[in-house]
C-alpha cells in the first residue's frame, strides 16, 4: 500500500561469547522458537528500521576452551551491531529512554514485571490467548477425512446454484419480456438489500447460549466442540434455562456484557498476541483511510508507536496521496524524523492505563476536547476577536449568539473539567466528547427568539441571569484625571487637545534655492 512505513528485515544472529543480558522471558514463545522484534535504544537509530531477530534453540555443545552462549547474547549483540552501523549513518539524537537492564544489576524483578503490557496493567481484563492443540496420527486422519468430505460437499452446493442462477436468469428474461421493462431492474428487485446494519446488543438469547457453551463445550477437544445451531437447540430444549428468574437472566446479561467489553478493550496477554493485533488493526485502518481518500477527497496521516521499550510492535506512520509532502515543506520535519521522536517521547512517558487516565490527563482532554468543539461552531460567525469559552457566563454566549450544547452527563454540574475533581465524573465526560455523545449545537432562529424571550423576563423580574462582570477597585470614588500636558500619565482628552493644537507643518519653509545661497532666516 503506498504510503505505509514498515520495514522490518530479517537477519541471522552471529555469536558472540563472553556477555550474558537479560532478555524478559514471557516476551513472546511460540512453538519452541522466540520471535522478537528488537528495538535499539541507541542514538541516532531510525525507529522504524527496526530488527526482527529468530531466536533458534542453541545447541549445548559447544567447541573446545569455547564456553555455552545462551540465546539471549545473541539477540543483544546482533542489536548492538545493528545499532553501532546506524549510528555511523544517521545524525545521532539525544535518547533519554530506559534501555534494557543488564545481567547483575539485581533488577531481574522489575524486568520480567514490565515485559509485557498485560504486566504492567495489573488488574485490566485480560484477553485469553487461543493456545493451539497437538494432534496426533488419528486425530490429523479424521481431521483430513472430514476436510474433504466439506470439500465435495462445497462442490455439489456450487453445482447446485450455478443451475439455479441458469434457471433464474431464464426466469428474469421472460419476466422483463412479458411486462417490457429492463432484466436490469428486475435483478434489483430480486436481489435488493441494504447495506446498513444496526448495532446489535447484548441479547438473553445469547448469554443463555454462552452459558450452555461454557459447560458442555468446556472439556471437549478442539474440533469436536458443539456448534452454535447445536448449541441453541439445546437450550431451547433446557427447561431450567427456559424457566430462569429475573435475577438470573440479569446476572447472565452481566456477564455477557462484561466478556464483549473485555475482548473489545482487555489487554493483550503477551507482546506477541499485543504485536499481532496491532498489524491487523491498522492494516484495517490504512485501507479504510486510504478507500476514503477515494471517495472524498480528504488528506489523512496517522503515526503509530510502541508504549514502552519491551513492546515488540514497530514505529511506523502512514499518509494518504502526499500528504506527508506537508511535514516536509512546511514544518521541514521528514516523516521519519517525526515518528523517531514521538518513540523517544513514549517510551520515556512509560504510562500504563492507570496512569494515562490520571484526574490531570482527563482533565486536559477533557478541556481540549471542548475547547474544539466549541470553536468550529463558532468560527462561523466572524467576530473580529474569537468567542472564548466561559462557563459562568454561557447564558450570555447562548442569549446573543444562539449556541446551545447536548448530552452533556447527567449529574454533573455544566461547569470547567477543571472543577471536576471526581475521577469517575471527569471520565464519563472525557467518554461523552470522545464518543460525540456531547455536542455543541446551533440553535434555530425560532429556539433562539424564544429563549430571548424567557431571558428578557426573567431580567424584567429582577432575576441576575449571569455572573455580573467584577467591578473596579476604585469603584464608588471620584477619579480626577490630571490637566497637565507634561505629566507623562495625561488623560486621553488631554492628550487628544494636545495633539489637535499641535501645529501640522513649519510657519517658514526653507527652498531649494535658498539652502544654495547659505542664507540664514529666523
Amino acid at each position: 500500500m503506498n504510503g505505509v512505513c514498515l520495514p522490518q528485515s530479517t537477519v541471522q544472529p552471529p555469536t558472540f561469547p563472553g556477555q550474558h543480558p537479560t532478555v524478559p522471558e514471557d516476551v513472546t514463545a511460540v512453538s519452541g522458537q522466540q520471535d522478537l522484534v528488537a528495538t535499539p535504544c541507541e542514538a541516532g537509530l531510525n525507529p522504524s528500521e527496526n530488527t526482527s531477530v529468530g531466536l533458534p534453540t542453541v545447541p549445548t555443545e559447544c567447541l573446545p576452551g569455547t564456553p555455552a552462549v545462551p540465546s539471549s547474547t545473541l539477540l543483544s549483540h546482533e542489536v548492538t551491531a545493528t545499532t553501532r552501523e546506524a549510528s555511523a549513518q544517521d545524525t545521532p539524537i539525544a535518547d533519554t529512554r530506559p534501555s534494557r537492564p543488564s545481567a547483575g544489576t539485581g533488577d531481574s524483578h522489575h524486568t520480567l514485571t514490565n515485559a509485557s503490557w498485560k504486566s504492567r496493567n495489573p488488574g485490566q481484563p485480560v484477553i485469553s490467548p487461543r493456545n493451539s492443540e497437538k494432534l496426533d496420527a488419528a486425530q490429523r486422519a479424521a481431521r483430513k477425512a472430514a476436510s474433504e468430505q466439506r470439500r465435495v460437499k462445497q462442490i455439489a452446493v456450487s453445482d447446485a446454484i450455478a443451475e439455479l442462477l441458469e434457471e433464474q436468469e431464464t426466469r428474469i428474461n421472460e419476466i422483463a419480456k412479458a411486462h417490457c421493462i429492463l432484466p436490469e431492474k428486475v435483478r434489483l428487485l430480486i436481489t435488493g438489500e441494504t447495506h446498513y446494519k444496526n448495532r446489535r446488543e447484548e441479547s438473553l438469547a445469547n448469554a443463555l447460549v454462552r452459558i450452555k457453551a461454557r459447560q458442555v463445550n468446556e472439556d471437549r477437544p478442539r474440533g469436536q466442540k458443539f456448534q452454535l445451531r447445536e448449541l441453541q437447540e439445546m437450550v431451547a430444549n433446557d427447561e431450567a434455562m427456559q424457566n430462569l428468574d429475573e435475577e438470573t437472566k440479569q446476572k447472565y446479561l452481566r456477564e455477557l456484557k462484561e466478556s464483549c467489553t473485555c475482548k473489545s478493550i482487555g489487554v493483550r496477554s503477551t507482546n506477541t498476541a499485543a504485536s499481532r493485533d496491532v498489524q491487523a488493526t491498522l492494516k484495517n485502518i490504512y485501507g479504510e483511510l486510504q478507500a476514503l481518500a477515494y471517495r472524498t477527497g480528504i488528506y489523512a496521516c496517522l503515526f503509530v508507536t510502541c508504549g514502552h521499550v519491551y513492546d515488540t510492535h514497530a514505529a511506523t506512520w502512514f499518509g494518504t496521496d502526499n500528504i506527508m509532502d506537508f511535514w516536509e515543506d512546511r514544518m521541514k520535519l521528514s516523516p521519519d524524523y517525526i515518528i523517531k521522536q514521538l518513540e523517544f517521547w513514549a517510551c520515556n512517558e512509560e504510562k500504563n492505563i492507570e496512569a494515562r487516565d490520571s484526574l490531570e490527563n482527563m482533565q486536559k482532554q477533557a478541556k481540549k476536547g471542548l475547547d474544539s468543539g466549541f470553536v468550529s461552531i463558532t468560527k462561523h460567525l466572524r467576530q473580529e476577536k474569537p468567542i472564548r469559552l466561559r462557563f459562568a457566563n454561557f447564558e450570555q454566549i447562548k442569549y446573543k449568539f444562539g449556541i446551545d450544547y447536548e448530552g452533556w452527563p447527567d449529574g454533573i454540574p455544566f461547569s470547567s473539567p477543571y472543577k471536576i475533581q471526581t475521577i469517575d465524573e471527569i471520565c464519563r465526560l472525557r467518554d461523552a466528547i470522545r464518543e460525540n455523545t456531547f455536542q455543541w449545537v446551533k440553535m434555530t432562529s425560532s429556539q433562539h427568539r424564544e429563549y430571548r424571550k424567557q431571558v428578557d423576563a426573567r431580567r424584567e423580574a429582577g432575576e441576575t441571569v449571569s455572573v455580573p462582570h467584577q467591578g473596579r477597585s476604585d469603584k464608588g470614588k471620584k477619579r480626577k484625571a490630571p490637566n497637565d500636558e507634561n505629566t507623562p500619565h495625561a488623560s486621553k482628552k488631554t492628550r487628544r487637545n494636545r495633539a489637535q493644537t499641535t501645529p501640522k507643518s513649519r510657519e517658514i519653509i526653507t527652498t531649494s534655492d535658498e539652502e544654495s545661497d547659505g542664507g540664514e532666516h529666523i
